[in-house]
């Protein structure tokens, strides 16, 4: 065993330069690969971070059943008895009812597929800061039955 190591040290530096290019490469290559590594995971620790924290949040109180059959029809009624669960525990800082579901918008000939949210306004606005980004017109006023719509549906 001794002579075969013996034998291959000698020759991997028998021709240094060519045993340094090839470390150079293989020491660039696993670099490089880790760092591009690192920053799509960083990319998407923070995509995700930020829609967690922006829109879906860190925890979701749904029906049993709920993600086997997502329809509206698993959905529950709200009442105030959900605010007085969210405000026994110290850690959760906003509890925002929604209620989601899918539409078709249409415009002449144009149609197209869109996420209707319906939302409790203040509690919303607490949570994402929607009423800072209203692009054009105004966010909701109590008693409101207004829609807003997204930039890219209106367009």
């Amino acid at each position: 065993m001794n002579t075969i190591i013996k034998l291959a040290r000698r020759n991997i530096w028998r021709n240094k330069r060519r045993t340094l290019i090839t470390a150079a490469a293989i020491f660039f290559a696993v670099f490089f690969s880790v760092f591009m590594q690192s920053v799509q995971k960083g990319i998407f620790d923070n995509m995700e971070f930020g829609m967690v924290k922006s829109y879906v949040g860190f925890g979701q109180i749904h029906t049993k059943g709920f993600f086997e059959d997502q329809t509206l029809d698993n959905a529950f009624l709200y009442d105030e008895k959900m605010d007085e669960l969210a405000a026994k525990y110290d850690d959760v800082k906003n509890f925002v009812p929604r209620i989601e579901s899918f539409a078709l918008a249409s415009n002449g000939q144009a149609t197209k597929g869109g996420m209707l949210v319906g939302v409790d306004i203040n509690k919303e606005n607490a949570l994402t800061q929607l009423s800072e980004k209203v692009v054009k017109g105004t966010y909701f006023e109590a008693n409101d039955n207004s829609v807003l719509v997204a930039e890219g549906l209106a367009d």
